[in-house]
């Protein structure tokens, strides 16, 4: 197996900006440059990163998040109320989240996972025929720390263009060394978050209170398997177990809804061939 080293991009704000162009693709063909981004939300773009972003010629950008988090965390290539793009050059923004609002979240990361895929095949589909519909250019791929979710999107694509599940892991594992100086402040976060919650139920257990299941029952999100970012293993047990329910990564997607000429359109648009 070949390797490769993932292009990153310095756009001022983001720790997780990587064009993956390059990555092989079996036969000799390659990941071809600027087709694909992945990143942690654009959020975090600093008015530099912003530029940077749209001199890097960005045609359509894909946030994964569900709707709230978009309203808590903006995005800077959102539209304003009448549609309208501020600047010239801004990316169209597409708004398509792989989870809906009321889906519940299971804990160790893999399990989490193929609870989104069982559920949402449509959505993830709808999610890489947004690239495959794209205009000429590169799309960039993200939700909020630009692993989880842009991990399975960015994984299908790869996956149907030719790579190795061995690069795709190591390109999903990438994304914890790039994230480390938030992730301690995030797992510190989740501590005092786990705290708060047990002295809320031994409160209410001490004054007879009785809390609904929902009250008593810890949040998914700090349960102790969440402290620890999913490793290659996560993506590979993932991955296998897509085809072992399905058959393939493209008869998932074709399940959800993706047809055969966006899985076609995709491969072009994705392989640079030798």
């Amino acid at each position: 197996m070949t390797s490769y080293t993932p292009m990153h991009l310095d756009w001022p704000g983001l720790l997780n900006a990587r064009d993956l162009g390059g990555m092989p693709l079996g036969d000799e063909a390659v990941v071809a440059e600027r087709t694909l981004i992945r990143s942690e939300a654009l959020s975090w773009l600093e008015p530099d990163g912003v530029r940077a972003a749209r001199a890097y010629g960005t045609v359509r950008v894909i946030d994964l998040r569900r709707p709230v988090e978009t309203v808590e965390y903006s995005h800077p290539f959102q539209r304003s109320e009448d549609g309208e793009a501020d600047d010239p050059g801004t990316p169209e923004y597409l708004n398509l989240p792989v989870q809906e609002p009321g889906d519940p979240e299971e804990g160790p990361w893999a399990s989490l996972y193929a609870g989104m895929l069982e559920r949402r095949p449509a959505l993830f589909a709808r999610a890489v025929a947004a690239i495959a519909d794209a205009p000429e250019g590169p799309v960039l791929v993200h939700c909020a720390a630009g692993k989880d979710r842009t991990g399975l999107v960015v994984a299908f694509v790869l996956s149907l263009a030719g790579a190795d599940d061995e690069l795709i892991a190591d390109d999903y594992e990438l994304t914890n060394s790039r994230l480390a100086p938030r992730w301690e402040k995030h797992v510190a976060a989740m501590e005092r978050a786990r705290a708060a919650f047990e002295e809320q139920r031994a409160a209410r257990h001490a004054a007879g209170e009785a809390a609904d299941d929902a009250e008593a029952e810890l949040p998914t999100w700090l349960h102790r398997s969440r402290r620890t970012a999913g490793t290659r293993a996560v993506m590979l047990e993932t991955l296998a177990g897509v085809r072992a329910r399905h058959g393939s990564v493209a008869a998932y997607l074709a399940h959800g809804g993706l047809t055969h000429g966006q899985h076609e359109a995709l491969v072009k648009r994705i392989r640079a061939e030798p």
